[in-house]
């Protein structure tokens, strides 16, 4: 039945989008339909549509809702949650071609639309001077980043991604085009949009707030850990960096640490990424880390670049495909028990439990945020994520796996569920654990809508503008969503 209603839908959009519809064997229908980071993520759709405009997809949302098919709608394709990106049977809605790019002086705005890579919109404002606050890693979608909240280089003086957006240009689940702002009809559906995922609408363009910005300090340095004295020296320099006036204070800063494991090759390594804006070429944020003993396994930059682009530039081997990803989300607070505990439960667990994963990793990178982020995040109006200021810093941890075989998939799942519980049950011992679940970050299971809001309140609120929007919930029950909101 589900076939059925595939099939009567793609055929209904062939008919009026005939060189906008592709099915199985063409170029365009493989092109779009594997363009996903993940390969857990890739299924077989029936067919796949490739929308010009906010028009085109209102067009086609009543055609599918009528042929009663489910569908999905992919932007970058980095959401590493099965289902997320692809349908299978369905439609698979590509906004590749969504991507428009428009500087408005007067507004001070970017209007970017959402099928493009935030390299791509980097290149494009970086020769003005001027950049916006998106993804920090430069294959990840416009579209998902924003939508999910978003934590950007510029975070500390800027909020989450999701923050600066002024305007969504969004199809509503009736197919009609709405122009979402803070103020008139549509305000409540602004606030949704600001870290509700794709549970309301689908977003065709994105008005964002730019600023300038120029030249920045960048470097990536990877040391290999496997002497206890560098992991030492490490934690250590982010202990300092962590600290009340540390580098998490300096709101020009921000950083990237990480530890990783590939227990097949008996690695343990310890990574920091670090930016400064401005021309400083010995930021005192970073000073600590020059403490920092051990073989180095990979060193890039160190000095100042003429364009804080080389930052994003730098980490665009991470956005390679070919490989099955899983994250999944754990916050708590930036005392350094809480970052050993993180730290040896990930690293141990990864060597007990994947040495014989073929190709396994584990990756645990420490994500400061702020208080004073979180105070930038409430002066621009707050948004779905509207965590509390009084909660003061703390870590959002995101632990990424890796590995190539699909039969070691339940096994990764499981692995990622399991730690990430234990990372909670110790931390929450000694009163560290944060009930924050960063929606991006995610793991197949987790619930983060359920810990959005102070108290938890997002929720309910999110569910009334849900109603309000797509009262039929055409939307909820046949849109493919990494996460629905929780009942």
């Amino acid at each position: 039945m589900a076939a059925a209603a595939a099939s009567q839908a793609c055929m209904k959009l062939k008919a009026i989008f005939p060189g906008a519809l592709f099915v199985a064997n063409t170029t365009q229908f493989e092109d779009q339909s594997l363009a996903i980071w993940s390969d857990t993520c890739v299924l077989t759709p029936t067919c796949v549509f490739l929308p010009s405009c906010a028009a085109d997809i209102g067009k086609a949302l009543p055609i599918i809702k009528k042929a009663g098919s489910r569908f999905s709608v992919r932007a970058g394709g980095h959401m590493p949650v099965p289902g997320a990106q692809s349908v299978e049977p369905g439609v698979f809605i590509s906004l590749s071609n969504l991507n428009q790019r428009t500087l408005n002086r007067y507004s001070r705005t970017a209007s970017i639309g959402p099928g493009q890579t935030w390299m791509e919109v980097y290149n494009w404002l970086a020769p003005y001077g001027l950049a916006v606050n998106g993804g920090r890693y430069p294959t990840v979608g416009v579209g998902g980043v924003l939508v999910g909240g978003g934590i950007g280089l510029f975070s500390s003086t800027q909020g989450w991604g999701c923050d600066n957006v002024v305007g969504f240009e969004a199809v509503l689940a009736d197919g009609t085009i709405a122009h979402v702002t803070r103020k008139g009809k549509y305000s409540d559906l602004f606030w949704a949009l600001r870290g509700g995922h794709n549970n309301f609408a689908i977003v065709t363009r994105f008005d964002v707030r730019y600023f300038e910005a120029t030249s920045a300090y960048v470097k990536v340095v990877a040391w290999n850990a496997s002497a206890q004295s560098t992991s030492e020296e490490f934690f250590s320099a982010l202990d300092a960096y962590m600290a009340p006036g540390g580098g998490v204070d300096d709101p020009n800063v921000a950083i990237i640490p990480t530890v990783a494991a590939a227990p097949s090759l008996g690695l343990y390594e310890v990574i920091t990424d670090q930016f400064a804006l401005g021309t400083d070429s010995s930021p005192a944020a970073f000073a600590n880390f020059s403490n920092v003993n051990g073989p180095i396994m990979f060193e890039l930059g160190g000095q100042v670049f003429e364009s804080w682009t080389k930052f994003p530039q730098l980490l665009e081997a991470t956005g390679a495909r070919g490989l099955r990803q899983l994250f999944w989300s754990v916050s708590f607070k930036a005392d350094r028990r809480a970052i050993s505990i993180a730290n040896r439960t990930v690293i141990d667990m990864t060597f007990e439990r994947l040495a014989d994963a073929q190709n396994a990793a584990v990756a645990l990178t420490y994500q400061p945020v702020s208080e004073s982020w979180l105070k930038a995040s409430e002066r621009r109006g707050g948004n779905a994520i509207d965590l509390d200021p009084g909660l003061g810093t703390f870590i959002a941890g995101l632990i990424a796996i890796q590995w190539t075989d699909a039969a070691d998939d339940a096994r990764m799942n499981a692995f990622g569920v399991d730690v990430t519980a234990e990372i909670k049950r110790q931390t929450a011992e000694l009163g560290f654990y944060v009930d924050f679940v960063y929606l991006n970050d995610a793991g197949p299971s987790q619930k983060p809508f359920s810990t959005y809001g102070r108290h938890g309140t997002s929720l309910q609120r999110l569910k009334h503008i849900q109603n309000r929007y797509d009262p039929d919930h055409f939307l909820d029950k046949y849109l493919a969503h990494g996460f629905a909101l929780e009942r």
